[in-house]
């Protein structure tokens, strides 16, 4: 035991004593702070585009170009949308009086930040399209940029809807623009129509538009959830986006770790070999020593880097255990999963690379299990909103996916099956000493092999010399 562990701490020395490893950990958070901080110096100066032109309207009754031109006034437009600012910067002054993190509001919409970054100066014109040739002479307008975009309403449209109508066709009018119209350019135009409509049929119906306006405003919930020690949390929209956000940070946290050492470990082995430094080094220890040295010393380097990383994430998910955002348990669940995904892949990281001179014949060999553990990434949005369901539960127990399978669907919502969490560890770890154990054997020929690498067929064959 005591080789193994001075291994490991040959190992783990030789990695972060290096310059190149500490200016690389200490280099990237402040290369990604500097990115970050000239990313929203850029955004603060990128001027929105402005929006001067003239919309017309085909409406038989003349009604939407009157009420579109109120709407479309530039000092309403911006007066909107800075009350709408005001009110998000109300509400994330509350949340943190209240201690709330996750009251934060949603980021203005591009609509807004039009409204509010651009210069925005719209004229309403009323045009007619009785016939297909008026509607093409308007359209080939819009081709010449002499106008902006052309509105076509249908009468329906303007009657204010029975309640029992379902006709989602009187919902709809046409707005045609150029193929290179901005989008944040259209999506305040048809905000602004749908304003517009709304106050002629208010208007129709015999109500004063701006009460309309507000009746039917959509109200927010505040949902509550009834705690099992009892008590009761409030939940607001930035603790359901946590929620969901949680289980995908959970997994990026063992992703890092564990490729970051896993890496490390193939291509020091790799490198041994080719220097032939790992003959000297297996005339004093032996073969499963020697790797299970690598195994433990490159852990702790993934363990390193992780906990510089990923610190202030760790406090986070901490602090949101005693929001109940999620269990306290689920930071154990993690370790637990951590540690078993990194030993699986660490040996069969020190099995390819005792196998191989180089890192192009070791992407050979590793690809195939890479195709594996790609499968959680691309499937953890269906892994979230279906814990249950019948692919998370073969993910759980497939061995190389398992760990990233299991810890998506702890942090998920919805509770799984309690019998399957000490399944899915006992399960997984019997498979970590199998793999160990078939990485030793490997390992064993491997270090003293050379010439043409060996195949997947040849690996196993390693894995029956006694």
């Amino acid at each position: 035991m005591s080789k193994i562990l001075t291994v490991a701490w040959r190992e783990f020395t030789q990695t972060v004593m290096r310059k190149i490893f500490i200016i690389a950990v200490l280099g990237m958070p402040v290369v990604f702070i500097g990115i970050m901080v000239a990313a929203a110096f850029l955004m603060e100066g990128n001027k929105q585009p402005p929006l001067i032109g003239t919309v017309a309207i085909v409406d038989a009754s003349g009604d939407v170009a009157i009420a579109a031109k109120v709407e479309f006034e530039a000092a309403r437009i911006r007066s909107e949308a800075q009350q709408k600012l005001q009110d998000q910067a109300e509400k994330m002054i509350e949340g943190v009086k209240s201690g709330n993190l996750g009251s934060m509001p949603t980021a203005p919409s591009q609509a807004d930040n039009l409204a509010l970054r651009g210069k925005v100066e719209i004229t309403i014109e009323s045009a007619s399209a009785d016939n297909e040739e008026q509607l093409e002479a308007l359209q080939q307008r819009i081709r010449e940029k002499t106008l902006l975009a052309v509105v076509v309403i249908p009468p329906e449209l303007l009657q204010p809807p029975e309640a029992e109508a379902t006709d989602e066709e009187a919902l709809h009018y046409s707005l045609y623009v150029s193929e290179d119209f901005d989008s944040d350019h259209a999506s305040l135009i048809r905000q602004r129509l749908g304003k517009s409509i709304v106050r002629v049929r208010a208007q129709r119906a015999g109500y004063e538009p701006e009460q309309v306006m507000a009746i039917i405003k959509s109200p927010s919930a505040d949902t509550k959830r009834i705690l099992a020690e009892g008590g009761i949390a409030d939940e607001t929209k930035g603790d359901r986006v946590l929620r969901k956000m949680i289980p995908m940070v959970f997994m990026m946290l063992i992703w890092i770790g564990v490729f970051s050492s896993a890496q490390h470990l193939m291509m020091s082995t790799i490198e041994e070999k080719s220097n032939r430094v790992m003959e000297v080094l297996l005339s004093a220890v032996s073969p499963f020593q020697l790797m299970a040295g690598k195994i433990l010393g490159h852990g702790g380097v993934g363990l390193l880097i992780v906990s510089i990383y990923s610190s202030v994430i760790f406090a986070a998910l901490i602090a949101f255990s005693f929001f109940h955002l999620i269990d306290p348990m689920d930071i154990v669940y993690l370790v637990v999963f951590y540690l078993m995904a990194y030993f699986m892949i660490a040996s069969m990281m020190a099995a390819v690379g005792s196998a191989v001179s180089d890192i192009r014949e070791a992407n050979t060999l590793v690809t195939p299990m890479m195709m594996i553990l790609i499968v959680p990434l691309m499937l953890w949005p269906v892994i979230i909103e279906a814990p249950n369901g019948l692919i998370a539960t073969w993910c759980s127990f497939i061995p190389l996916a398992a760990p990233f399978a299991m810890i998506l669907r702890l942090a998920a919502e919805e509770p799984i099956p309690t019998w399957q969490i000490p399944v899915s560890i006992i399960w997984g770890y019997i498979c970590v000493l199998a793999m160990v154990w078939g990485a030793s054997k490997i390992f064993r020929v491997g270090v003293l092999m050379y010439g043409k690498p060996p195949s997947p067929l040849e690996l196993i064959k390693w894995m029956r010399y006694s």
